[in-house]
């Protein structure tokens, strides 16, 4: 942790770097000397490859990009790609030494800032020249928009320690909000606040809570308290209590409801139950929602996440307490930002929080739980009069197993954070078996048993959701969707069984008994003239085996033959990432048995694009944070770049966790081709009953 009085802004960055890409040892030593007569101050950094360019080392921010153009069209369209989407947008110069592959005109549409002869060097320098002041500009507005950023936290943080974040509602509609008001609940202005539904402003699992309590108020003229989501800025979510009076407005007509909000600190963030309006702090609310956790796993794993900021003591002392709670405090709103879909924070002291996450896998947890650390240490709190960067120390693990054991597994990562912040912190760990219950392990082994025992003896079954074209597509497409059918013939879904199958090594195994059943699926329904589309998961560890899945789908088709381009085979972009050369290859070989092939949770990492050269693809599943992005009207670079991607290739997009009719309407307008959810259909074994009738 550092803590120090920031200096005034000058808007300058005072270093940068330009990254010199050619395996050329003469074009480099000339661009150097041409960069080094623009401004000796630079970094020149040089890779030999475009690839390269991914692991290079740099003490600057990047300025700019030059690349020597390949003499093969192909290899420079390839190039430039690929710098293109590790460059965020700073400025890109192609060098032609003489026998380009690219022209002008072809440069520029690749991305480019421009195409230059090495040979004319007062060109070349007027080039640089003004591609470096491009760059520093991109990196100066790139500062002062994350200065804006803290500035706009820090004000939420004061705005909600007062009591003016109020407003009148008469018929649920707002009139008269105070400027906190409208802030809290995403609004820039008080005039944009005015008229608007107040349930519109409100977390779509709270607008029932919300409706009830305020016919309640205006049948019966009590007042009421609750803790709800509101929809803040940017579509994240902010915990409020809402404090709900009766009264009459200024003309004395009309009845209407007075609204206090203030924000919930020291508090839970909101539980699905009436316990929510009793204020309960944050181990006790935590407590409260572990107990019901066996029950909320739906599709995905759940996992349980400690942050410790490192050095308070030292951050006290250094900045005094009243500043340093403001900047705590600006902590939790930023990891408030950092929240996912169903994801929960809960404050439990002086820079301590509990999160309880969903995520589709372990791997995925632990991504993003290091993604989440990264991004704490990277990030500066505080505002133009003081700051300070700050680290953390972050323990996680899958929550699965006995309810009753949580909060031996909650005091284990408790425990083993505060050893590892005693020893230096700033670290992120997982914390396994041996840091739990030792219940922990027996479970797991429980599950493994009884899923041998579901391979062997038809223990799983299949529920289906359907995909909803917007553009009239009449073709119907389903999500498959795995369940374990219990000793008492309930269904129970993956969340519970699948970390086990994972640790296990029995994930291929389970793929093949969902992809068989698939094929089957389909090949009963084609006699029932009803031509589906499903979509099949395969997880890392197939994607890893490729090579052994190949044969066997080869074998299951001879056995049941369909049209091959009704499965959709589902690549998550994070197992991408992570294996690359073996899910292209497996990827391009299912393709070329005439299956289609979906990347899904698409956008989750700033290099998607790049993957998406690199990987055959005929659906994009978006990851549901951009959903939410479009929905709040708050596309970003990175999401638009993903949509021209896919319009460019003719790729349909997927959006996923739709739950209003409203939603489908702005997706389509914004470039979603089909959409899925619990609103739209609840995953269903019986799903496919009726087929026949699509």
């Amino acid at each position: 942790m550092t803590a120090h009085a920031a200096p005034p802004r000058t808007g300058l960055i005072p270093a940068l770097t330009v990254v010199v890409v050619t395996a050329t040892e003469a074009t480099r030593e000339i661009l150097a000397a041409t960069i080094a007569a623009v401004d000796s101050s630079i970094e020149i950094v040089a890779a030999a490859d475009p690839a390269g360019i991914v692991n290079i080392e740099t003490h600057h921010p990047v300025a700019t990009y030059c690349l020597e153009c390949d003499e093969d069209a192909s290899q420079a369209h390839r190039a430039l790609g690929l710098i293109r989407e590790a460059s965020g947008h700073a400025p890109i110069l192609v060098i032609d030494s003489g026998a380009a592959g690219l022209d002008l005109e072809s440069a520029i549409a690749e991305g480019a800032a421009d195409l230059v002869p090495l040979a004319r060097n007062g060109l070349l320098t007027t080039r640089l020249r003004q591609a470096i002041s491009a760059g520093r500009t991109r990196l100066e507005l790139l500062e002062a928009g994350q200065r804006l950023n803290q500035s706009q936290r820090r004000l939420d943080v004061l705005l909600s320690q007062g009591q003016d974040a109020r407003a009148t509602l008469q018929n649920a509609r707002i009139i008269d909000p105070s400027a906190a008001f409208a802030r809290l609940i995403g609004i820039t202005d008080v005039e944009s606040a005015r008229g608007l539904d107040m349930l519109e402003r409100v977390a779509p699992h709270d607008r029932g809570r919300v409706a009830e309590a305020l016919d309640q108020i205006a049948g019966d003229s009590i007042e009421t308290s609750l803790v709800i989501d509101v929809i803040a800025r940017q579509n994240q979510r902010q915990t409020v209590r809402a404090l709900l009076t009766p009264g009459v407005n200024e003309a004395g007509d009309a009845p209407c409801i007075h609204v206090v909000l203030q924000t919930v600190d020291n508090e839970h963030l909101p539980l699905a139950d009436a316990n929510r309006h009793a204020g309960l702090d944050g181990r006790m609310a935590l407590h409260s929602v572990l107990a019901r956790t066996t029950g909320r796993a739906k599709e995905r794993v759940l996992g349980l996440v400690f942050i410790a900021i490192d050095d308070i003591a030292a951050l006290r002392d250094d900045i005094g307490l009243s500043e340093s709670d403001l900047l705590l405090q600006e902590v939790g709103l930023f990891l408030l930002q950092s929240m996912r879909g169903e994801d929960r924070i809960f404050r439990f002291g002086a820079g301590e929080y509990v999160l309880l996450v969903e995520r589709h896998s372990s791997n995925e947890l632990e991504d993003s739980t290091h993604q989440l650390h990264t991004s704490i240490s990277n990030e500066v709190f505080g505002d133009g009069r003081r700051s300070a960067a700050l680290t953390a120390t972050l323990t996680y693990r899958v929550l699965s197993g006995s309810a009753e054991d949580n909060g031996a597994r909650l005091h284990a990562l408790m425990e083993t954070a505060y050893e590892l912040r005693d020893n230096g912190g700033n670290v992120c760990r997982e914390c396994g078996d041996s840091a739990g219950t030792q219940s922990d392990s027996a479970d797991q082994q429980q599950w493994i048993e009884r899923l041998r025992q579901a391979m062997t003896q038809d223990r799983f079954s299949l529920a289906y959701q359907g995909i909803t074209s917007l553009a009239g597509d009449s073709q119907p497409y389903f999500d498959v969707l795995l369940r374990y059918v219990d000793d008492h013939g309930s269904l129970v879904r993956p969340g519970e069984f699948l970390p086990a199958a994972e640790k296990a090594g029995m994930m291929p195994a389970i793929d093949q008994w969902v992809v068989r059943r698939a094929v089957e699926v389909i090949w009963q329904q084609r006699a029932r003239d009803a031509h589906i589309a499903l979509f099949v998961k395969l997880s890392a560890a197939t994607i890893a085996a490729g090579e052994e899945f190949l044969p066997w789908i080869q074998d299951v088709l001879k056995a049941r033959a369909i049209e091959c381009k009704n499965i959709i085979f589902s690549f998550r972009e994070d197992d991408v990432r992570g294996q690359t050369r073996q899910a292209r290859g497996l990827a391009t070989e299912l393709e070329g048995l005439g299956f289609q092939v979906a990347l899904t949770h698409y956008g989750s990492s700033p290099k998607a694009a790049q993957i998406l050269d690199k990987m055959p693809a005929q659906f994009i599943k978006l990851a549901p944070e951009f959903a939410r992005q479009m929905l709040g009207g708050q596309e970003d670079e990175r999401l638009a770049h993903i949509i021209t991607s896919a319009r460019e290739r003719q790729i349909p997009l997927i959006a996923e966790q739709i739950e209003d009719a409203n939603s489908m309407a702005r997706l389509w307008q914004a470039g979603v081709n089909y959409v899925q959810g619990h609103f739209i259909q609840e995953p269903d074994t019986e799903a496919l009953s009726n087929t026949q009738q699509l």
